[in-house]
């Protein structure tokens, strides 16, 4: 080691930037002790364990003699929205009635002020420390990839660890691979996902993108088999808005082709899957029951890998592999959006307010709002909103303290709750009205500006497919948590995406920085 602290180049913080990285992005989705009994504490207890290793980098930073204002400086919108969100938990937990529960988030799935408070700290030092390398974002989806192929076998019902030994038969399909609660793996799945999709659709070099595809198409099996609906609004991310960035060229117009073609072909894997061991498999409900019904899917399927081989081979042959596609691809796809929506839009109007849910066979369940929507989300909603009418004020403006939602529910819904499905939620499975029943619409409002924010400049940096990969896992994320849960499993990773895209940000915009200074004193001499 040399007494400026580096090993072959790297400063010592930065090697153990990575090493906290590494620790997360394969640690946190693998760490299993004892199969799916409590495995939520055992991910937490790894999660808070590997951020030791924070501590060991915040110390080497200041022995580095960096100031704190020079660590901090240069904080954008986005950040002073994510410390107002931090703060007004804060204050949340302060005033909360609960703050030992706030605090540690022990009532619900941990995420208190508590948890809270180190996605922040971890986010700040990554998007500070980490030295950006492809190699880390190579073995996260690689991992996730992994954990995909264990979910095909829970899928096949094969249990080929023993996990689900114990576990009731009514239970036991609502557990997968090593990330234990299925709708826990379908936000994980979005996440590897996203940034599968989005790296092979812009990176440049032939061979990488070979690779980028295999995972990809990996990835877009792991979310299929999880037969969970949420992750398809991550997918959803993908398909709408990857190509307002792909359509600039010919390329672009390929690699969303293929990505297209690659998810129907784990579809199609998926049916075949269905149907041959129809009495052994997980059965297929919402979207994938669809799929499965459908009789023309093969030939959906057959059809759009023609349609992409025919425009690759034009392509080829007209020597047209970059050509520029102009502004008017990306216009009529945004308009072809707005068309779709407004025909969800008018779905959802028809099939609930003018009451014709029928007619959308087995879709129903998807576009038809009541109490039994996405396994009884539709009642957690209801009464989160009509729990939150109720609040005095200061408790509207505040919350009861995060993670809290719980103890609200025992007090308030205990006996409708009994009656409707005999359980009681402890979560709202909505991540932005938790926190509005939790801390408040300031701290919601703050943190939807963070991420967006966030999103957007990893998205808008052209400089790496690694930013846009990390940029559009993150956003596969946020729009998941409007069906799912905070949780120490997914949410970590997500959390630490978001801080290895914004540290590649940061220097590619320094160095743009750098770059102008010097054009703008070459100008003056």
């Amino acid at each position: 080691m040399k007494n400026n602290m580096t090993i072959k180049g790297w400063k010592v913080s930065e090697l153990l930037m990575g090493l906290y990285i590494a620790a997360v992005l394969v640690g946190m989705p693998l760490f299993v002790t004892n199969a799916y009994y409590n495995i939520n504490v055992d991910k937490y207890y790894y999660y808070c364990g590997a951020c030791a290793l924070l501590i060991l980098v915040l110390i080497l930073k200041v022995v580095e003699k960096p100031s704190v204002k020079e660590f901090l400086k240069g904080l954008s919108l986005a950040e002073k929205a994510l410390v107002v969100y931090w703060a007004i938990a804060g204050v949340s937990t302060l005033l909360s009635d609960y703050l030992y529960e706030s605090f540690w988030g022990n009532e619900g799935r941990f995420s208190g002020l508590f948890l809270m408070t180190i996605y922040m700290i971890a986010y700040f030092v990554i998007s500070r420390c980490y030295r950006p390398h492809p190699i880390c974002i190579y073995v996260g989806v690689l991992t996730g990839c992994v954990t995909f192929l264990f979910g095909v076998t829970d899928f096949l019902s094969m249990d080929i660890f023993g996990f689900k030994e114990e576990i009731i038969q009514e239970q036991i399909h609502k557990f997968m691979s090593t990330l234990g609660n299925i709708n826990f793996y379908a936000s994980y799945a979005g996440l590897i996902a996203g940034a599968a999709a989005a790296i092979y659709t812009t990176c440049q070099k032939r061979l990488e993108s070979v690779v980028w595809f295999i995972l990809m198409t990996i990835s877009f099996l792991g979310v299929v088999v999880g037969n969970s609906d949420s992750a398809y609004l991550g997918l959803g991310v993908l398909l709408g808005f990857l190509p307002l960035y792909l359509f600039k060229d010919r390329q672009g117009l390929r690699r969303y082709l293929m990505m297209v073609s690659s998810l129907l072909l784990a579809f199609s894997f998926y049916k075949a899957l269905a149907v041959r061991y129809a009495d052994t498999v997980m059965s297929p409900s919402g979207f994938n029951r669809a799929v499965v019904n459908m009789g023309s899917f093969y030939k959906v399927c057959v059809a759009f890998w023609g349609i992409t081989a025919i425009v690759y081979g034009a392509d080829y042959k007209l020597h047209r592999e970059k050509g520029e596609l102009g502004k008017k691809a990306k216009w009529a796809w945004g308009i072809l959006l707005l068309v779709g929506a407004a025909g969800i839009a008018g779905i959802l109007i028809d099939a609930n307010l003018l009451g014709h849910g029928d007619r959308y066979g087995g879709l129903r369940d998807m576009v038809v709002f009541n109490d039994n929507w996405g396994t009884n989300r539709g009642f957690a909603w209801r009464k989160a909103i009509e729990n939150y009418r109720e609040f005095p004020f200061i408790r509207k403006v505040f919350g009861y303290g995060p993670e809290t939602f719980g103890i609200i529910s025992f007090f308030r819904d205990l006996a409708e709750s009994a009656a409707f499905s005999g359980e009681l939620f402890d979560n709202v499975h909505n991540e932005y009205l938790q926190f509005l029943i939790t801390i408040g619409p300031i701290a919601t409002g703050a943190y939807i500006m963070f991420m967006v924010l966030s999103v957007r400049d990893m998205v808008k940096c052209h400089c790496s497919p690694y930013i846009i990969g990390m940029g559009f896992a993150v956003f596969s994320y946020g729009v998941q948590a409007l069906v799912n849960i905070n949780q120490p499993t997914s949410t970590p990773i997500m959390w630490t995406f978001l801080g290895m895209g914004i540290a590649e940000y940061r220097r590619h915009r320094i160095l743009l920085q750098k770059e102008e200074e010097l054009d703008r004193i070459d100008k003056e001499e």
